[in-house]
């Protein structure tokens, strides 16, 4: 990050997924689980990482607000569509043919931001495939984890994890955004949403 910023509350370490994350539609929390953290008490695919995470930005803030704890019988959904960066490496299904194949920048899709020109010429494939954190790399790697799993439910809103415009604005903002309202997110707190959704992207 080219700014320092506050680092956001601790949570409890995710694995990385490495498939798509789901729950069955609305899984409620009762009673009982009502003092259980919530990491412990949704099922998960991959070491308590995936389906319990699949949640969107504002019952994310929260959860971490409430320290990863669900006030009694509140209903949390949590099977949004969120495919993480490893799997799209090599999927593309629901994508149209050869989507991956076109520029991460390139007109019409709404995203410019391009830190030391470094993504002029990657496709979606590419950004996939970068090692590490050059010039926002693990932040590109979400946003695209995101923004094909978006475009692979066409944005149903019952469905969708991050809208299209809504990973336009992350890019866009090098991880400063407004993931609702009255929220404005840092790009350290965006990144450790991410992470706790897709798993580290700091591959």
């Amino acid at each position: 990050m080219t700014e320092p910023n506050p680092s956001p509350p601790a949570m409890a370490p995710v694995s990385s997924p490495s498939g798509e994350a789901g729950l069955s539609r609305r899984r409620l929390v009762r009673a009982g689980l009502a003092a259980t953290p919530v990491m412990a008490a949704l099922k998960s695919n991959s070491v308590l990482a995936g389906d319990h995470s699949c949640i969107r930005p504002s019952t994310f803030s929260s959860l971490t607000a409430a320290h990863m704890r669900i006030s009694r019988g509140r209903e949390i959904q949590a099977d949004f569509h969120c495919r993480s960066q490893a799997y799209w490496k090599d999927s593309d299904l629901g994508l149209p043919p050869g989507f991956k194949d076109q520029r991460f920048l390139a007109p019409g899709l709404g995203f410019h931001a391009n830190p030391r020109d470094r993504y002029s010429r990657l496709t979606f494939q590419q950004v996939l495939e970068i090692q590490g954190n050059p010039h926002n790399a693990a932040l590109a790697r979400h946003v695209v984890a995101a923004y094909l799993s978006a475009v692979s439910v066409q944005d149903d809103p019952g469905r969708v994890l991050l809208t299209r415009s809504q990973c336009n604005a992350i890019w866009n903002g090098q991880g400063f955004w407004a993931p609702f309202a009255g929220a404005h997110w840092t790009p350290d707190q965006t990144l450790h949403y991410l992470d706790t959704v897709f798993g580290s992207a700091f591959l």
